[in-house]
């Protein structure tokens, strides 16, 4: 009699079906995020499913910017497949800004013109990072001249999106 050992090993990998492609949305109405969602892939293997993890779960709050979501597949003898793609949220919400009423005022005594102060408008956005500027027209403390200035002022969120109000001040000559 002879005895033989043999050893049957393992080097088949998981199989990972159906990896979404790469997602891109848009934020969420007030939010610097989205909620997003995808038909999860699914994992099989030849010789028994270890384990099967994943980075981010369909339906999970992503930030704007870019997140990578890894699918793991493990199989009872340690072999591995993974299977990746990103979720990219853009910031498509404009900011918002509100000016001030229109101003009228009479021409100081004995000036073509009259100080006029105001409160600066400021920017609003879903997103931390907007800066506003005022574009044209004259600063609150300022000497307006007789006749109407406009005064534009535009926010710009971190993203690039823009948005902008106005309001004249006009100096009668009285």
């Amino acid at each position: 009699t002879a005895t033989k050992n043999f050893t049957v090993d393992d080097n088949t990998n998981p199989v990972i079906n159906g990896c979404p492609a790469d997602i891109i949305v848009g934020n969420d109405i007030g939010d610097c995020s989205a909620v997003v969602t995808w038909i999860a892939p699914t994992a099989s293997d030849n010789c028994g499913l270890g384990s099967f993890i994943s980075s981010h779960n369909p339906g999970d709050i992503f930030p704007v910017g870019i997140t990578t979501v890894t699918y793991t597949a493990t199989d009872d003898c340690g072999n591995i497949a993974t299977c990746t793609f990103d979720v990219t949220v853009n910031d498509t919400e404009l900011p918002s800004i509100t000016c001030p009423a229109d101003i009228i005022v009479n021409n100081g005594a004995g000036l073509c013109g009259e100080v006029v102060t105001f409160v600066s408008p400021i920017g609003t956005d879903n997103c931390p990072g907007a800066t506003t500027v005022q574009t044209a027209g004259l600063v609150s403390g300022a000497l307006y001249p007789v006749g109407t200035t406009t005064n534009i002022f535009q926010v710009t969120d971190a993203s690039g999106n823009t948005n902008t109000c106005s309001f004249d001040v006009t100096v009668v000559d009285a």
